[in-house]
């Protein structure tokens, strides 16, 4: 496996933003790998900080069924939008640049977000066509196409009924009025949004599960394949929701969500095989 941590640095980064890889190694004797898909995982945490719970046991997962994975410890609090935004991109640019070095499909890269980076994935899923406008020459040729989301719990509206204000405040910070509808995201779905996996939890009362409703819906009505999994019972931030990642408290165990991960790598399978 080729594990390296590789400094991801944009105007407005914050020193320890970086991407860690999990990259399988070639395991045939006689004849190369095929090329595999690789999901690109930022983990949750309020736009204050990356969750560790959705991050390396995530990458494990899809190791487990022969995907590539890497997990973008982006910047937060007090680095604001854009910034995170354009470091998911630049991550986009590297994977695919590495794509033979690495044996990756650039035609499969997914990006996966939980809560908070729910929210920065499927912010890269609505503006990446924007961004690849926008920084044209930065990026060389190399298509900022995102192939698929994953969304796990995620923020996405700033609706005041529904928003998780805090994400959405350390986010913006003094841009908060400005661009609060920009960021709504549900708001700025289109046809040119990947295909899609979202789980949430009714009993969320941190981010509500609405905030995954809008979402599907505008990706409905955008003709977007979407499949989408509401678990009746379940705290925010569960990750796994398996004993083996508990929180030192002894919460983030839900034996009923623990089904997600199942299907969601059938999903990826079954649409993105290798």
């Amino acid at each position: 496996m080729i594990q390296e941590r590789i400094k991801i640095q944009v105007q407005g980064s914050e020193d320890y933003a970086h991407l860690d890889t999990y990259i399988l190694g070639n395991y045939l004797d006689d004849e190369p790998n095929p090329r595999k898909p690789l999901v690109l995982i930022c983990p949750g945490g309020a736009y204050r900080m990356t969750s560790n719970r959705e991050a390396e046991p995530i990458a494990l997962q899809f190791n487990s069924i022969g995907y590539h994975a890497a997990v973008l410890r982006y910047s937060c609090k007090p680095a604001v939008y854009p910034t995170a935004l354009l470091e998911v991109a630049k991550s986009v640019q590297l994977i695919r640049e590495k794509g033979e070095e690495w044996g990756i499909d650039t035609e499969k890269i997914l990006v996966m977000g939980f809560s908070a980076g729910g929210h920065l994935a499927a912010s890269y899923g609505v503006f990446w066509k924007e961004l690849e406008e926008n920084l044209n020459e930065e990026v060389r040729g190399i298509s900022l196409q995102p192939n698929g989301l994953i969304l796990c719990y995620p923020v996405i509206s700033s609706q005041d009924a529904i928003a998780h204000t805090d994400s959405i405040q350390n986010l913006l910070g003094s841009q908060y009025e400005e661009k609060r509808e920009k960021l709504s995201l549900e708001n700025q779905v289109g046809d040119w949004v990947p295909k899609t996996f979202i789980w949430h939890t009714f009993d969320d009362d941190t981010v509500p599960f609405w905030n995954s409703m809008v979402f599907v819906e505008a990706l409905g009505k955008a003709n977007v394949p979407v499949e989408f999994h509401l678990y009746p019972k379940g705290a925010h931030g569960l990750s796994l929701a398996t004993k083996s990642i508990q929180r030192t408290d002894g919460s983030g165990v839900e034996p009923g969500c623990q089904s997600w991960m199942p299907l969601l790598l059938q999903w990826v399978q079954r649409n993105f095989g290798f």
